[in-house]
């Protein structure tokens, strides 16, 4: 008796399971988390307001030592506008790149259109799905239309609530130079008073006849524009992106 019992009550278990698994709900077509996606970033776009940051670069050597630093408050102006001013900076030559990081990241965006994140400049491909960072996420591949340096081939992770991009990773297609080679790009998303924003990145490469070389991006502190710098809002221990190219 108490084996037909625990063979009916593990058989009555396994349908169970079995039932459950049968309606979960099924992943859906890369198409509509493409096109949900894509409509999140044009309403985060509509949604983004003037504001100040203040971040800082960082430039490590192969030996994951500090060679310069550079921290910079930039007031972002919708749609295609920002202006920065160094708070300070050291590194003599590794200064220099971190500056010119800052003085590029702050140019007005070119044929911005031929690098959004679209079927219009990639091919998509959903990979699975996973936990980051608390989100369920949906993991997409990222294969560029075109050899540009400013397309990356790799990863993205999707919220699978909200569709936002959570997090990009990948090379780019081309070489931003000569001199840099192996590229790896890491860029994490956050939400900031309504806004979605790159406040973290994280790049590592290879340079020729000195190795490599990693630069990180932090946005550290956030405020309206004009507002004091006591009233505004910090981040202080925030991982979550800024120049593609060192």
């Amino acid at each position: 008796m108490g084996l037909r019992f625990t063979c009916a009550a593990f058989l009555a278990w396994f349908l169970t399971t079995m039932a459950g698994a049968q309606s979960s709900p099924s992943l859906p077509d890369t198409s509509i988390i493409v096109q949900r996606m894509v409509a999140a970033q044009q309403e985060n776009r509509a949604r983004v307001r003037p504001f100040t940051v203040k971040r800082d670069y960082l430039l490590l050597d192969k030996k994951d030592q500090a060679k310069a630093k550079v921290v910079a408050n930039i007031t972002v102006l919708p749609p295609d506008s920002k202006q920065y001013r160094i708070e300070s900076s050291s590194g003599g030559m590794g200064e220099k790149v971190l500056r010119d990081i800052l003085s590029k990241e702050t140019e007005p965006c070119k044929d911005a259109r031929k690098k959004e994140l679209s079927t219009d400049n990639y091919q998509f491909q959903l990979l699975g799905e996973e936990t980051l960072e608390g989100h369920r996420a949906y993991i997409l591949s990222m294969n560029p239309r075109r050899d540009e340096k400013d397309l990356i081939r790799g990863k993205l992770w999707v919220d699978a609530a909200s569709y936002n991009i959570l997090r990009i990773e990948g090379s780019p297609v081309k070489a931003p130079s000569w001199w840099i080679r192996d590229l790896y790009i890491l860029m994490s998303f956050a939400e900031v008073d309504g806004m979605w924003l790159r406040t973290f990145t994280h790049a590592v490469a290879n340079v020729r006849f000195k190795g490599k070389y990693v630069m990180e991006s932090r946005d550290l502190e956030y405020g309206p524009v004009q507002q004091s710098a006591s009233r505004s809002r910090r981040y202080p221990g925030m991982l979550t992106g800024a120049a593609l190219t060192p």
